[in-house]
């Protein structure tokens, strides 16, 4: 009697629990239908990731997390300008942290000193020169004292020469053109 009695409650506890699995599964399948997630795409139409938001120095920053050589990286995107400062409302391009250079002109060794403190992710810059995007990818380790020369990048600015100053920062590890990886214009869909 006590071996029917445990079989019993045995099967009615695995049979109750296949089916709550399979509720869960099917609930998340209508949940992804109805939520569904905005996604990056190039100017040939490749996917390049799905949107991720970081509060950017208290300005929510929209971006992709790419893979570097294996390691993730944030890097944001921004409207592109039109004429008179006006923004577009559908055409994206790269844009993210200002990047340190031991010269003028944003020449010379670059360098990374910040990072928002909301992006867990290795630190990364992206520098514009006309239509290119580079990104510059942190190295491993710790930062160093550097004295910088210019700046450039914080969001798609150009190049600040007298940027004078000593700072920490990291070395750069990796260099990757962006635009020619993901040309722009960048575009947001599903």
């Amino acid at each position: 009697m006590n071996k029917r009695l445990n079989a019993l409650v045995l099967l009615s506890a695995l049979w109750g629990t296949s089916s709550v699995s399979a509720a869960d599964v099917e609930d998340s399948a209508r949940h992804d239908r109805d939520h569904p997630v905005a996604k990056l795409f190039d100017a040939n139409g490749k996917f390049v990731g799905e949107l991720e938001y970081f509060d950017v120095f208290g300005d929510p920053g929209a971006g992709v997390i790419l893979n570097i050589h294996g390691t993730p990286v944030y890097a944001g995107i921004t409207r592109i300008r039109l004429d008179q400062g006006e923004k577009s409302a559908t055409e994206m391009e790269w844009a993210g942290n200002a990047a340190h250079f031991t010269g003028p002109n944003c020449s010379g060794t670059p360098y990374l000193s910040t990072v928002p403190p909301a992006v867990p992710l290795r630190p990364a810059a992206i520098v514009r020169n006309g239509a290119i995007a580079t990104l510059y990818v942190a190295s491993r380790g710790r930062q160093q004292w550097i004295t910088a020369i210019s700046a450039g990048g914080l969001w798609g600015t150009d190049c600040w020469d007298n940027y004078g100053g000593e700072l920490r920062a990291w070395a750069v590890e990796s260099t990757i053109d962006l635009t020619q990886r993901y040309p722009e214009p960048l575009r947001v869909g599903f």
